[in-house]
């Protein structure tokens, strides 16, 4: 009698069901309630991964740290509770062991994969005669990167709270990022001129009235040697903003004199005159030929042009130094006037100028 009573009141909704078991931490239970028959849902959801923090506060130590579970005198005193709880501490952590021996596996591929690419990349850094101190900076910046995502992903596995101190990290880099913008932009132009590669160690280059060899090319400055013996540090973005000429890109490097004569000597004759001193200098490449032109007619003189041709371009200030002496000591020889400004001064016939020329020798004042 009470089984069709019971069906019946189910149908019209006038009867409750029975609760449904307690859920349990694999499962949540959805409990529908219509006014249609009940019907109940059960979906399973999967359990994150305890950390170790958390499974140590599950213990019976971190009970009592955490204020769960009291600690009292009788506990103390008792040396079976103080067996139990190192016996649950030690299974706590050897249960942990095997997460932590995944993520130090996990660290080591990351740092394999390190290793092949730092060595790809800086055996083609020393192929293209990278400098050294280059090659060791990216290979830092290298390991800094991929092993740092792979720490920050181990750490996530293992439940370390990572993300917070990223982002301590990052607001800590950003205040660094503004007090050394300067250092930031010396290190992107390093970049620059790492991968534009617009000179390279070794290279004779001139920069602000400057000429020497480029010794070392670094994230931060770079460094040339000037015929005088001194090393001048440049800043990268220096490097960038300004005109760099590279005397080593190119096979030869031509060299300019200019010397001028008068307007009433010979164009010919100093053309040969100035011809005569590179024709047999070695280190003067025979092509392109020398050649002497005319640069221009200034006031007072004609300016010329003796222009050659150099294999070393060590010797360019050198050279030019050297044959612009012999130049002019050649014209000279030849009887070929090198003009230079005159000044004639007039002085009036005064009566200061009389008691002057009586005080040093007497004899007629000059006439103006």
């Amino acid at each position: 009698m009470l089984a069709p009573i019971l069906g019946m009141s189910l149908f019209l909704g006038q009867a409750t069901p029975p609760p449904p078991p307690p859920p349990t931490t694999m499962q949540t239970v959805i409990l529908v309630t219509t006014t249609q028959p009940t019907t109940q849902q059960v979906v399973a959801v999967e359990k994150a991964p305890k950390t170790l923090v958390e499974e140590l506060n599950q213990s019976k130590l971190g009970k009592v740290f955490s204020g769960e579970k009291p600690l009292t005198l009788e506990d103390v005193k008792n040396p079976i509770f103080w067996f139990d709880t190192a016996k649950d501490l030690v299974i706590t952590i050897l249960a942990f062991i095997p997460r932590l021996l995944g993520t130090l596996i996990f660290l080591f591929v990351f740092w394999l994969v390190y290793r092949g690419i730092r060595k790809m990349a800086v055996g083609n850094m020393k192929k293209q005669e990278v400098d050294s101190s280059i090659r060791d900076l990216l290979g830092g910046l290298l390991k800094w990167v991929i092993m740092g995502f792979g720490v920050v992903i181990a750490c996530n596995q293992l439940g370390i709270p990572i993300v917070a101190m990223l982002t301590g990290v990052s607001i800590i880099g950003l205040a660094v990022g503004f007090a050394a913008q300067e250092t930031l932009a010396n290190f992107i132009a390093g970049i620059v001129i790492f991968l534009d590669k617009p000179f390279k160690v070794g290279d004779w280059i001139a920069i602000d009235d400057e000429f020497g060899q480029v010794r070392r090319v670094t994230f931060r400055s770079t460094r040339m040697l000037t015929q005088d013996g001194e090393i001048i540090v440049l800043p990268n973005t220096q490097m960038l903003n300004h005109k760099v000429t590279n005397h080593s890109t190119n096979p030869i490097n031509r060299v300019n004199i200019p010397i001028g004569i008068a307007y009433k000597e010979s164009i010919d004759k100093a053309r040969s005159t100035l011809l005569a001193l590179v024709s047999d200098d070695p280190r003067i490449c025979k092509t392109p030929a020398p050649e002497v032109v005319v640069n221009k007619c200034a006031d007072s003189s004609v300016d010329l042009l003796l222009r050659f041709w150099i294999d070393d371009e060590s010797l360019e200030r050198r050279i030019g130094y050297e044959m612009l002496e012999k130049a002019k000591k050649a014209l000279d020889a030849a009887g070929i006037e090198i003009p230079f400004p005159h000044l004639q001064l007039f002085l009036e016939n005064s009566q200061a100028i009389a008691k002057l020329t009586d005080k040093l020798g007497g004899g007629n004042a000059p006439k103006a």
